[in-house]
This record gives C-alpha cells, structure tokens and sequence, in this order.
C-alpha cells in the first residue's frame, strides 16, 4: 500500500491549491469592487465640486449685484442729504 500517501499527498496538495485559488478569486473580486466603488465616488465628487462651483459664482453674482445696489442707494442718499427743495443753499 505505498500508493496511499501518494494519493494523501495529492489530494492535500489538491485542497490547499483549491483553496489558494478561491482565496485570489474572492482577492480579485473585492479589488474590482474597490475600483467600481473609487470610480463612483470619483464621478460623485466631480458632479458636487460642479455644483458647488455653479452655486458659488451665483451667490458671488448675487453679492456683485448687491454690492453694487448698495453702492449706487448710498450715493443717492448722498444726493438726497444734500438736496435743497427750495433751491437755496444748504
């Protein structure tokens, strides 16, 4: 019967291949749904940095414009504390 261990080492040398094997598969498998997962928050990231971006030139739009009214109000209030109705000195 020396054929036995010869045939117990082949199947123990078969299971640890076997498990090897499923062991780099699962490996793979998550490393490919690493990459998916980075893609998506990278495209993610890209879409809110791009709606930032867009909120944030409005509301400076919004400022300039605001800055702006402000500006010109006080001028004319300026004009207004100045004006005489009368046409007299002030």
């Amino acid at each position: 019967m020396p054929a036995l261990p010869i045939v117990v080492a082949a199947l123990a040398v078969l299971a640890v291949g076997a498990a090897l094997l499923r062991h780099i598969v699962r490996l793979r498998r998550a490393l490919v749904a690493e990459r998916a997962a980075r893609r998506l928050t990278a495209g993610m990231h890209a879409r809110d940095m791009a709606a930032f971006t867009a909120r944030l030139n409005e509301a400076l739009g919004v400022s300039a414009v605001l800055t702006e009214a402000d500006r010109i109000l006080d001028a004319a209030l300026v004009a207004a504390a100045h004006h005489d109705p009368e046409g007299g000195p002030s």
